[in-house]
């Protein structure tokens, strides 16, 4: 399948509905990729989505890492 172009402002309609979404970390040399039910559109313009991530999980510590 091509990637294709979707108008940011569109974004929120493909969220809304609630489906899966990946969150991905790594550290060097270690990729990480975390599946995600709950989510949450915060804006639409410009699209912001909003999530938790327990600071028990091995993606909080990537994520805080990174900073």
């Amino acid at each position: 399948m091509a990637k294709t172009s979707f108008p940011l402002s569109e974004v929120y309609g493909l969220l809304e509905p609630g489906p899966v979404v990946m969150v991905t970390t790594s550290d060097p040399g270690h990729p990480n990729i975390m599946t995600m039910s709950w989510h949450t559109m915060l804006e639409f313009e410009p699209p912001l989505v909003g999530c938790v991530i327990s600071n028990r999980n091995h993606s909080f510590g990537l994520l805080t890492a990174s900073n």
